[in-house]
Order: structure tokens, then C-alpha cells, then sequence
């Protein structure tokens, strides 16, 4: 972005600062589209990579709150949810933090669902479009 013509930049910083906003608009679409139960797999790997990991804790989060499971691609109802905030193993002799663990409907969907947390990007969401697009896979 460098230039000698202060009319080109500004034009150049206003284009970047709506492709900007655009982006995060766009996000916070998927975000409370992924929130709603029956979401199909191929529609949610395609809108994966238009959002950040704060995007989809957000998800999860809000799925929880909605008494459904964090997984996206699961539309089982939360019931029965523990109000405790630690297990105990005596085989093992620890103490586990559930509180990320609750939020679903079974350890296969929280192994899933990190599995997909770890797959989506970094990146800041304005800058995809000159990335290549992950194809992201789901957990077997």
C-alpha cells in the first residue's frame, strides 16, 4: 500500500477496512447459522473456513446455552447436565475440569468437535481470500 498519491491510499485504506467489516459480518452470519439444529455436513465443512476459533467457541457456547449438543452436526437435546465442575478418577488419581466436557452429548461429539476446532484457521478473516482453502476433515 504504498503510494505517493494520498487520494489513492485513503481509497486503498477505506476498501481494506470494508472488506474488513464484511468479513466479520459474514462470521457472525455462519456463527447463528451453526447455532440451529440438522445442519448438514457439507454446509458446515464449506462455511468452516470463513470463520476463527473464537467463532466457533462461540458456537459451541451457544449451543450449550440452547440445551443442544456443541457439536454442530449434532442435534441431540442436552439433558441431565452435571452441575458439578470436576471428576474424579480413582483408577487414574486426577481430577479433571468438565466444564468444556458438559456442553456436549458424549465424548465422541467433544473429541469431534476439538478435532474440527483444531483444523480452522488463524488467519484474520479478511486475508483468506489470498490463503488456499483448507479442506478440513471430521473425526472417524
Amino acid at each position: 500500500m504504498t503510494t505517493k498519491n494520498p487520494d489513492n491510499l485513503r481509497e486503498q485504506l477505506i476498501a481494506a477496512v470494508l472488506k474488513k467489516r464484511k468479513a466479520l459480518a459474514r462470521a457472525q452470519e455462519i456463527v447463528v447459522r451453526l447455532i440451529e439444529p440438522n445442519i448438514q455436513q457439507d454446509e458446515f465443512l464449506s462455511l468452516l473456513s470463513e470463520i476463527d476459533p473464537h467463532n466457533y467457541a462461540d458456537i459451541v457456547e451457544e449451543r450449550s446455552i440452547n440445551k443442544l449438543c456443541g457439536y454442530p452436526l449434532c442435534s441431540t437435546a442436552l439433558e441431565n447436565v452435571l452441575s458439578q465442575k470436576y471428576k474424579i478418577c480413582g483408577r487414574q488419581n486426577k481430577v479433571y475440569d468438565i466444564t468444556e466436557r458438559k456442553k456436549f452429548c458424549s465424548g465422541h461429539c467433544f473429541q469431534a468437535s476439538e478435532y474440527i476446532k483444531s483444523q480452522v484457521p488463524v488467519s484474520p478473516l479478511w486475508l483468506r481470500d489470498k490463503e488456499m482453502k483448507t479442506k478440513f476433515q471430521l473425526l472417524a
